[in-house]
């Protein structure tokens, strides 16, 4: 049985997808010489001659990552537990020593990389119980071993083969599918574990063909679960974090394919995957912060994978904001300075995903107003591009019960003047509920996931109906409202998490078209009167106005009007750990709203956010 709310179309979506994908199976294995992963020996010749702006700052900037790395310490790899940090260090040291020397044929990247590999091959394990681990080593394994394939001393080679096949692809096969395994998952491990694991059976593909055959097969068989969760529109249900990481090894996966057996598999022809570049460029707001929903990690990386969309749609607007953050890295590589990017592991893989030809041809823009239907319906409007000033407002539907998901149904952010004025506060500490013993991956109702600020109903900008949680079962779906004299909105039907609390639930956003943003809620009750709260969460400091709140931060004003009056407004510090598990809020205030409605009842709440100085009149 489907679980209710979701439409019929995606799990036709799915079953097609994994059909289509079941057809097309890997019969007989052949694969041409080293190097053959992402790029022959052609490839790399091709790109020392590839000479544009963009390719040369990138070719700098790789060779001056490289060059950090032939004289950074030693990695240490625990002798227990995870092993993720520093697989994902050694990964990105061999991808940059390795690019690096196939493209200079400079021997210190060569040297480095080899006592990175040894060391690799070395260990005991990868980590099983950990899988993810095990795809990043298998990622790193499988690329030092291929490019550097014919500098390698035979005993090199055998070494890091052997490690490829004991540590990553038969402990893989003693992993079994089903509920909440990454073999046939539809979340980012599916991804990641398929996409390394993939990686390095192509690597060692004429030592053991039968066993490589085995691993792709696998992957291409379930990959098509984690790829369904992109349809129609590209939304993806992990949040930002989980996007990039996902999509990323997703893309990595689709071109180790197409390099070593010219074939894709059609692992890009899922509904929306193609579109989901969009979905990365909409949850950016005006200030650069992103729509951090869900269990979201805050960092600013670069996006490598947005200029293999580029290339790949042939879309030149994609690549904008990556190209950007390639010119900060160049700029901070060649002066020595810090970078206000944060340089992605595979950067280096746009040298081979960057399309010169793609160059000054971007002038097209987004729409302004997106939605998105899927697993995870979501909405996005904002009243300008390329202004940070702009007011920007994101809301999401959907459900709790999916990979990294919070309690967060209905939840929205809110920026103007350069202000985020509704946040979410994204992830709690993995470690922190780990050491309050919670149920940190149980999405069952029950769960203690949900007792964590950050991730239960308590630090999001949600309804709430006699303080119950949201209904995990339910799923919240995502309409267009009629557009009026210039305005765009979207509804939200929450009924379904809220079954069993109120009759029905429905949540309006509207941005105006004088920037202010309009949030109206409608519920009815059932047998029995309801209490009914109203949350926002927000860094900006609060005041009282005869029409409902001021709120003031950096310099800017945000007058917030609440109909119909009478409303009870509580103005609560959340910025202190509220348990043993939660991370403090530093300034966070959360603005509470709270009407009684009688049974038998519908009742509305109008929320009115203006920006500017007209706010303080």
């Amino acid at each position: 049985m489907r679980p209710l709310g979701i439409p019929f179309w995606f799990f036709l979506a799915v079953w097609l997808g994994v059909y289509a994908s079941a057809q097309a199976q890997v019969e007989a294995l052949t694969v041409p010489d080293h190097p053959r992963l992402f790029a022959n020996a052609a490839r790399f010749v091709s790109l020392k001659n590839q000479n544009d702006s963009v390719s040369s700052q990138l070719k700098v900037y790789v060779q001056r990552t490289a060059e950090q790395y032939l004289t950074a310490d030693t990695i240490v790899y625990p002798t227990k537990g995870f092993k993720f940090g520093p697989m994902r260090e050694v990964q990105g040291r061999i991808i940059a020593l390795a690019m690096s020397y196939r493209l200079t044929g400079d021997q210190r990247f060569l040297t480095r990389a080899r006592q990175e590999l040894k060391q690799l091959a070395a260990l005991p394990d990868w980590a099983p119980n950990h899988f993810l681990d095990v795809g990043e080593g298998a990622l790193a394994a499988g690329i030092g071993l291929d490019w550097l394939y014919a500098e390698l001393p035979p005993d090199e080679r055998d070494q890091l083969a052997r490690a490829i096949v004991e540590n990553a692809l038969l402990p893989s096969l003693e992993v079994s599918g089903g509920s909440g395994s990454w073999v046939d998952g539809d979340f980012n491990w599916t991804q990641v574990c398929h996409g390394g694991l993939t990686v390095g059976a192509l690597a060692i593909a004429e030592r053991e063909p039968e066993l490589a055959k085995k691993i792709i097969n696998r992957a291409i068989k379930n990959v098509p679960h984690a790829g369904a969760v992109y349809a129609p529109d590209g939304a993806y249900p992990e949040g930002p974090s989980y996007w990039s990481y996902g999509t990323t090894f997703h893309v990595l996966l689709i071109e180790a394919l197409r390099s070593a057996l010219g074939t894709s598999h059609g692992l890009e022809t899922f509904p929306g995957f193609l579109k989901t570049a969009d979905y990365n460029l909409q949850m950016v707001g005006p200030s650069g912060f992103d729509f951090n929903y869900s269990d979201y990690h805050l960092e600013t990386q670069n996006e490598p994978i947005m200029l293999w969309f580029a290339r790949e749609t042939r879309r030149p607007d994609l690549a904008r904001q990556e190209l950007a953050d390639v010119h900060a890295l160049y700029r901070a590589a060649v002066s020595n300075t810090k970078s206000s990017v944060y340089s992605n592991r595979h950067t280096p893989f746009e040298l081979l995903w960057w399309s010169p030809e793609l160059a000054g041809k971007s002038t097209s823009t987004s729409p302004r107003h997106w939605t998105s239907q899927g697993v995870l319906p979501m909405a996005v409007m904002r009243s300008a591009w390329n202004d940070p000033q702009a007011t920007f407002v994101a809301i999401k539907g959907g459900t709790p019960n999916h990979s990294h998901a919070h309690m967060d149904v209905g939840s929205f952010v809110l920026e103007a003047d350069g202000v985020r004025w509704a946040i979410d506060l994204g992830t709690e500490s993995y470690d922190k509920m780990r050491a309050a013993k919670l149920d940190l991956w149980s999405y069952a109702q029950s769960s203690t996931r949900w007792t964590t600020f950050r991730v239960g109903p308590e630090g999001h900008n949600i309804l709430r109906f006699g303080g119950a949680y949201q209904n995990i079962s339910g799923n919240a779906p995502i309409s267009l409202l009629p557009a009026k004299n210039g305005s765009m909105g979207n509804s939200v039907d929450l009924t379904p998490v809220y079954r069993n609390q109120v009759e029905r639930v429905q949540r309006n956003v509207t941005l105006n078209p004088d920037r202010s943003v309009s949030i109206e809620d409608q519920w009815t009750t059932g047998s029995q009167p309801v209490d009914v709260s109203w949350q926002w969460l927000t860094k900006a400091i609060v005041t009282r106005t005869p029409t409902g709140l001021l709120l003031r931060q950096d310099g800017q004003l945000l007058g917030v009007v609440i109909e119909p009056k009478g409303a009870i407004v509580e103005i609560q510090d959340v910025s202190g750990a509220l348990a043993l598990q939660d991370s403090p809020n530093p300034g966070v205030t959360r603005i509470v709203v709270k009407r009684t409605t009688a049974a038998g009842k519908t009742d509305t709440l109008r929320v009115k956010a203006i920006p500017g100085s007209v706010a303080a009149k």
